[in-house]
C-alpha cells in the first residue's frame, strides 16, 4: 500500500514542478514583451551617445589563462558603451598571464589609491595600458576566484561593476542593454542578470560570435535546452514578481555600493552567484530600502558547456553542493513574508523545485518499480498522471523554444525543432544520471574544489 501511495505522490509532484514552470513561463511572455517594447523605444542610441549613462567597470578574474585571455580582453574593449573599463585580476597565475598583457596592451605599473572595502589577499601591483584602451590589471597573490574578483571591486573606479569569466564573450550590445534595466530605474536597481547561451557548435571570430549552431554532440545540445528553459522561459518571470534568487555569476551587473555593503563575495563559497544574490535581498530587506533585482533577456554572454560526461559531473555535483551552502543559511527565509513575493514564492520555489527534485525523482525510480513487480501499482491512476507529466514537460520546453526563437539566435529555424526532440530523448539516460550526481551532492560532504572544466577553447567548438 505504501509503495502505491509513494508512487502516485512522486508523479503528483513531477506536475506540480511543470505547472510551475508553465505558470511562470507565462509570466515570462508578459516581461519579455514588456522589456521588447522597451528595446525598441527605450533610448538605446540615446544612452550609447549620452554624457548621464552610468559608466562601469567589467570585472575579469584570471588564473592560468596565458593561451585566451588577450583575445578576451580585447574582444571586451570594443563593446559598445560610452564609458567603461576593464579590470582583469591575475590571481596568482603560475603561467604567463601578466606577461602576455603586459605585452599586448603595453601595461606599465601605476601606484593609484584605491579603496579596501572588502578583505582579500595582498596587491602586488597595478598596471594600466598606455594605449588608448580602457584596461587595468590587479596582480594580487592567489585568493580563488571570489577573492580575485573581490579585488577587482575594491579597485574599479566606476559606480557599477560588471562580473565576468574570461572564457566568456559578450555579445556587443550586451553591457548597454543590461544597463538600459539601471537606467530606467537607478534608484532602485541594484543588480541585473544576463542570459547565458552555451557558445558549443557557434563560429566565433575575433572575440565575436559571428554564426550560431547547435553542437552536433546530443550531450552538449541537451545542454542548450536546458539553458533556454532555466534562462529565457523561468527568469524573465520570476523577476517580474520581484523574486529573482540568483544573478549569474557569468553575466552580472551590480550597483558597486551595494556590492561593497553586503560584504562582496564569500571566499570557498560553491554557489556564490546564489549566495551573492540573496545576501542583497537580505540586505534590502532588512534595511526596509525599495530594491530591484531583474533580469535582462536580451543581454547575451555566451560560455562553453562540458563536452564530457566527467567534466559534467562534476559541474552538476559542484553547483547542488553549492545550492545546498544556501538553502541551508537562508532557511529562514522560507514562507517568511518579511521577504515578500521572494519569501513566499521564489525562494519555496527554488528549494522544493531545484534543490529537493533529484531526491525526489530518485525515490520514485526506486519505488515505481517495486509498487508495479508487488501489484500496488494502479495503472489506471499512475499512468494517466505519467502521461501528464510528459506532456506537460513537452509543453513547457515547446514554450520556451518559442520564446527563444523570438530572439532569433539560430542561423536556421530548424534547429529549434532539433532541441524539441531532446525534450523526449533527455529523459532517455541523461536526466536520471544527473539526477543521481545531484543525489550524490546533496548526501556527500559539503566541502569541495571547484575541479577543472577541461574547456576546449571558443575557436575549437564549431567542430
Amino acid at each position: 500500500m505504501i509503495f502505491g501511495f509513494i508512487t502516485v505522490a512522486v508523479l503528483l509532484y513531477v506536475i506540480a514542478i511543470e505547472v510551475q514552470l508553465l505558470a511562470v513561463g507565462l509570466l515570462s511572455l508578459r516581461q519579455l514583451r514588456h522589456d521588447r517594447y522597451l528595446a525598441r523605444y527605450g533610448g538605446l542610441d540615446e544612452m550609447l551617445y549620452s554624457d548621464t549613462t552610468p559608466p562601469v567597470s567589467i570585472i575579469v578574474p584570471a588564473y592560468n589563462e596565458e593561451a585566451g585571455i588577450v583575445e578576451a580582453v580585447r574582444s571586451m574593449t570594443m563593446l559598445r558603451y560610452p564609458r567603461f573599463e576593464v579590470v582583469v585580476v591575475n590571481d596568482g597565475s603560475k603561467d604567463d598571464t601578466l606577461g602576455v598583457l603586459v605585452d599586448a596592451f603595453r601595461l606599465i605599473e601605476v601606484t593609484v589609491p584605491y579603496r579596501r572595502d572588502l578583505e582579500t589577499e595582498p596587491i602586488r601591483g597595478i598596471y594600466r595600458s598606455t594605449l588608448p584602451l580602457p584596461v587595468t590589471v590587479v596582480d594580487k597573490h592567489n585568493g580563488g576566484k571570489t577573492d580575485a574578483l573581490n579585488a577587482g571591486v575594491n579597485v574599479a573606479r566606476y559606480p557599477y561593476v560588471m562580473l565576468t569569466d574570461a572564457d566568456v564573450v559578450l555579445d556587443g550590445e550586451s553591457l548597454l542593454r543590461a544597463m538600459r534595466h539601471v537606467v530606467e530605474d537607478r534608484e532602485r536597481t541594484v543588480a541585473v542578470g544576463g542570459n547565458i547561451r552555451p557558445i558549443n557548435g557557434c563560429v566565433v571570430n575575433r572575440g565575436r560570435v559571428v554564426e550560431t549552431h547547435l553542437p552536433k554532440r546530443a550531450l552538449e545540445r541537451v545542454q542548450v535546452l536546458e539553458y533556454i528553459r532555466s534562462f529565457i522561459a523561468a527568469r524573465p518571470g520570476w523577476s517580474r514578481l520581484g523574486a529573482l534568487v540568483l544573478v549569474s555569476g557569468a553575466f552580472g551587473i551590480y550597483r558597486r555600493d551595494a556590492l561593497a555593503e553586503v560584504g562582496g563575495f564569500r571566499k570557498g563559497h560553491l554557489g556564490e552567484d546564489l549566495d551573492l544574490t540573496m545576501r542583497l535581498h537580505r540586505l534590502m530587506r532588512e534595511k526596509r530600502r525599495p530594491y530591484r533585482i531583474v533580469f535582462a533577456a536580451d543581454a547575451i554572454a555566451w560560455t562553453e558547456v562540458p563536452t564530457t560526461r566527467k567534466v559534467l559531473r562534476t559541474q552538476r555535483i559542484r553547483w547542488h553542493k553549492g545550492l545546498r551552502m544556501v538553502v541551508r543559511d537562508f532557511r529562514d527565509v522560507l514562507f517568511n513574508p518579511r521577504y515578500g513575493t521572494l519569501g513566499m514564492l521564489g525562494w519555496p520555489a527554488y528549494v522544493a523545485f531545484e534543490f529537493v527534485a533529484p531526491l525526489v525523482e530518485f525515490v520514485g525510480w526506486l519505488v515505481i518499480p517495486v509498487a508495479w513487480l508487488t501489484g500496488y501499482l494502479d495503472l489506471s491512476v499512475a499512468v494517466p498522471l505519467a502521461v501528464a507529466a510528459f506532456f506537460l514537460g513537452a509543453i513547457n520546453s515547446l514554450i520556451a523554444l518559442f520564446f527563444d526563437e523570438a530572439y532569433g539566435y539560430f542561423t536556421s529555424p530548424l534547429e529549434a525543432v532539433r532541441l524539441l526532440w531532446l525534450t523526449y530523448l533527455e529523459n532517455l539516460g541523461l536526466r536520471q544520471q544527473t539526477v543521481v550526481w545531484r543525489v550524490l551532492a546533496m548526501l556527500g560532504p559539503t566541502a569541495s574544489s571547484w575541479g577543472d572544466m577541461q574547456r576546449r577553447g571558443v575557436n575549437n567548438l564549431a567542430s
